[in-house]
């Protein structure tokens, strides 16, 4: 007779699978987000993205995303549209500020602060983390910065004039002598186009001299343009001029000019941004590259705010504020990858410096660039007067002025004077409830 008993064992594995079926956790339901995003493809410098986009597949298959990509003006237009009609996506391009009002006034995107624990914020620059709403709402996790005044150093020049970095600006005008018996720039920089003088220096002494508090005080015109902060900013530029730490003619000098003369070796210093380490690194002999050193803006005298920098943050995805449930804790799942540390370190490995705080170890990072990294980590960040005041008034006022007071005329009181005056009668920030 046949013995149709199993083998212990085998009876064994049986009801261990038969458990684990009846027990397993069921598979993820499947969710789908739309997205409308800002986005070129046929840009190289979006090449990142398809390789983010995959990984996140990749980790989250029961996640679908339908993507709409449109560039430009083109993107603020259609927005606007489904703005008005109250039909937005899921999740969307946004931006911390006025280029955004059409949808943030609107209370349509959502406040992400619930999702934001402590040890998720101590993973990123700080300066991301600056309020972007009246009540102290974040709506995107930015994930790069505009850091826009960084001060380059050729390391080279400078040994051979036997200078050291200066520690105030007074210590850098006093090389000035020395740096042009020499027959060199102190320091290159280039204001033709008139916004540099304002987002690349003004904006970054005026939060020098007030800070982000007094800033947002003005804004709403709790505090004035004509106040000593922003007086004594305008009058640090002057003095700059005065001084002839700019080269001469510095009103004319497109920016290339000027960084072109930090690259030939003819400045010992260029005040610019920081997204200059890439073209200073593609012009520049690799000799000549490994040379250069980028610090801070020297501590200027009567400044409350010490060694900081002025910074704008990069447009970022949003998540609608209707979403709940499995939709918004799918939409999570995207915007937490995508600027966390997987999609960090794609975007690090695609050229760009994220705001995320990765081990920089495992990157092939060069000399200059660990140097800017490191330093606008140590850095706190002021606001760039044009990226948070109506541009009427900055690009048609406040530029040209901030270039008449270099050339001598007229005061840096009566700039902030007539400034205050636009903004009081014709500034969104200032008829804002």
């Amino acid at each position: 007779m046949r013995d149709h008993r199993i083998p212990r064992a085998a009876a064994v594995l049986a009801c261990v699978l038969a458990g684990a079926a009846l027990f397993a956790a069921p598979a993820a339901k499947p969710v789908t987000l739309s997205v409308y995003m800002q986005n070129d493809l046929a840009n190289p410098q979006s090449a990142y993205w398809p390789v983010t986009v995959e990984a996140f597949q990749k980790k989250y298959p029961e996640i679908k995303l339908e993507f709409e990509y449109v560039s430009g003006e083109a993107y603020h237009q259609k927005f606007q549209a489904m703005a008005a009609s109250g039909d937005i996506p899921d999740l969307f391009t946004c931006y911390a500020g006025a280029r955004s009002g059409y949808i943030l006034d609107r209370g349509m995107v959502k406040d992400l602060r619930p999702y934001l624990t402590e040890s998720f914020k101590k993973s990123y620059n700080p300066a991301i983390w600056q309020p972007q709403g009246p009540k102290g709402e974040i709506y995107i996790i930015s994930p790069n910065m505009a850091v826009c005044t960084v001060v380059y150093v050729n390391t080279k020049l400078q040994k051979q004039l036997g200078l050291s970095n200066p520690k105030t600006l007074d210590e850098l005008v006093a090389q000035v002598p020395k740096i042009r018996a020499a027959g060199l720039e102190p320091l290159a920089f280039g204001n033709k186009a008139q916004w540099q003088a304002q987002s690349l220096c003004l904006s970054m002494l005026t939060d020098r001299m007030g800070g982000t508090a007094w800033f947002d005080q003005a804004m709403k015109g709790q505090a004035k343009f004509t106040d000593k902060p922003f007086v004594d900013a305008i009058a640090v530029i002057k003095k700059m001029v005065d001084t002839k730490l700019f080269p001469a003619g510095v009103n004319q000098l497109e920016g290339p000019q000027a960084w072109g003369m930090f690259v030939q070796g003819k400045a010992v210093y260029l005040l610019d941004a920081g997204w200059r380490v890439s073209a200073l690194k593609g012009a520049a002999t690799p000799e000549d590259y490994a040379t250069y050193a980028a610090i801070a803006f020297p501590a200027v005298a009567g400044e409350k705010v010490h060694g900081s920098s002025a910074a704008t943050l990069g447009e970022a995805l949003a998540m609608n504020a209707k979403l709940k449930g499995d939709k918004a804790d799918a939409a999570w799942k995207f915007l937490s990858f995508i600027y966390g540390q997987e999609g960090s370190e794609i975007l690090m490995k695609y050229g760009t410096v994220p705001t995320y705080k990765l081990d920089y170890a495992k990157f092939d990072v060069d000399s200059l660039n660990k140097q800017y990294i490191a330093l606008i980590n140590s850095q706190s960040m002021g606001y760039v007067i044009d990226a948070k005041m109506d541009s009427e008034g900055v690009n048609n006022l406040l530029n040209p002025g901030i270039q008449a007071v270099m050339m001598g005329d007229k005061s840096p009181a009566q700039l902030a004077a007539e400034y205050e005056a636009w903004v009081a009668a014709n500034d969104s920030n200032r008829k804002k409830k």
